[in-house]
């Protein structure tokens, strides 16, 4: 299967990567650093806070499927998911690319980190509905996994 994987070498981007390599897939991974790739893997420049639509089209250009696990890594990153989110899903219609799986925490509300020891109770960007309907719906489904990423991070 061919597969273009963004963020790769971030946290989940890095655990897809593995896997799909390992499994036998054809990838192309987009990242800010290629210097951290295996060799195995075609490698597209591309920082999604400022993306470029050739390079973009190019990633996604003859996929099965496009893998995405990106995410802020600092407050100054703040909307990075849905604006590359955005920028990929244009690529993928310029392409005819019609298959995609993102990986997102997002919902899930701030953790605790060494970084940032006393987040915010609630995303500042959270509207009115996400703040007061389905932010509690989803951490109430998903408060097993939300400690484990407590943990984890």
């Amino acid at each position: 299967m061919r597969l273009t994987i963004f963020a790769a070498t971030g946290g989940i981007g890095r655990q897809v990567l593995e896997q799909a390599v390992g499994a036998g897939h054809e990838v192309t991974a987009v990242v800010r650093n290629p210097a951290k790739l295996p060799r195995a893997v075609r490698a597209v420049t591309s920082d999604l806070a400022a993306p470029d639509p050739t390079a973009l089209e190019s990633a996604v250009k003859g996929a099965d499927a496009v893998l995405s696990g990106l995410g802020p890594r600092s407050a100054s990153e703040a909307g990075i998911a849905w604006q590359g989110t955005r920028s990929i899903v244009e690529a993928m219609k310029a392409t005819g690319v019609r298959r995609i799986i993102v990986v997102s925490a997002a919902p899930i509300g701030t953790v605790p980190s060494p970084g940032r020891p006393n987040p915010p109770k609630r995303d500042p960007g959270d509207g009115f509905f996400m703040r007061n309907l389905f932010s509690p719906l989803i951490r109430a489904a998903l408060r097993k996994h939300q400690r484990t990423i407590g943990i984890a991070d």
